[in-house]
């Protein structure tokens, strides 16, 4: 297929452009500045709509993962209220309008062009447990993409937003849609960062202790890209297990108690977020886990 992965200068796009030339596709990567890499690239700046019409002519898929990321630092987080703190209103406003806008641009280009798929970057914030401004608790686990969506960040509802623009442009198309909630994308190879997360199991309540490895996120957009199904479809698209050390019944007895209902049969460091859907649609399972004991270090990104 010929795929245009915009972002492509980003580390995700940067591996999916790879892991779909890797496997035959013929590949376009644009950005805003020069994606690096072996792939045809171009500079496009994703407000232009007219850029986009003319770099999506021909394309069978496009795979959308430029975004403005989230402004939150980890001083924004309250363990008291265990909420987060907004930064600062009239940059949440930007964000929300940048990713919304391109998002709009992207799907309204494709649909003009053609394209037949399309995959999406959406985000498990969506379903409003990082970033709340008031503590939440999922109404189950493990939580599946059939669980109400709470957004309260600015990120997070330009998330929801953009895919209820993707329900529209599917509904009015043939344009198969898949929008991948990515857990947070783990590129960071330090072991202070990893230590840190397991030293601080209540701050990372809200991702439910989950991740993704950037490779396996690669691997999704191109499995997501290849599937065949009809529609618009999310994706919980996540690690199996957790980053933490201990069984996640542990963990959800002391941090999450007033979760009704917790699904039977689970053991271990089970993640808190289903990625079921992805494995039995797309046929996507996470290859790159973190290890379990203490003191390890996050495994290469490179290797």
């Amino acid at each position: 297929m010929k795929i245009v992965v915009t972002g492509g200068a980003g580390r995700l796009g940067q591996l999916t452009a790879k892991e779909l030339a890797d496997h035959g596709h013929d590949v376009l990567a644009i950005d805003k500045v020069p994606p690096p890499g072996a792939c045809r690239s171009a500079v496009i700046d994703l407000l232009d709509a007219e850029e986009l019409a003319v770099a999506f002519e021909g394309a069978d898929c496009v795979i959308h993962l430029a975004r403005k990321r989230f402004p939150y630092t980890s001083n924004g987080f309250d363990a008291g209220s265990r909420s987060w703190k907004t930064p600062d209103v009239l940059a949440d406003a930007a964000l929300f309008s940048y990713n919304v806008t391109i998002s709009y641009n992207v799907l309204a280009a494709a649909f003009a062009a053609g394209v037949r798929k399309l995959v999406v970057g959406s985000s498990l914030t969506i379903y409003g447990f990082y970033y709340p401004s008031k503590f939440l608790s999922p109404d189950y686990l493990p939580v599946d993409e059939g669980h109400p969506l709470r957004p309260h960040d600015p990120y997070s509802v330009s998330k929801l937003t953009g895919e209820r623009a993707c329900d529209a442009f599917a509904r009015k198309s043939q344009m198969q849609v898949a929008s991948l909630r990515f857990a947070g994308v783990c590129t960071d190879t330090s072991h202070r960062v990893l230590i840190d997360r397991r030293n601080n199991p209540l701050r990372w309540t809200g991702p439910l202790w989950t991740y993704i490895d950037v490779r396996d996120g690669a691997i999704a957009c191109r499995l997501a890209a290849e599937a065949s199904f009809s529609g618009h479809e999310a994706f919980n698209i996540c690690a199996p297990t957790t980053l933490m050390p201990v069984p996640t019944a542990e963990l959800v007895r002391q941090y999450l108690p007033d979760v009704k209902r917790v699904a039977n049969g689970l053991e271990g460091n089970w993640s808190g977020y289903d990625p079921t859907k992805a494995k039995n649609l797309l046929g996507f399972t996470a290859r790159h886990l973190l290890e379990s004991a203490p003191g390890v270090k996050l495994q290469s990104i490179t290797s």
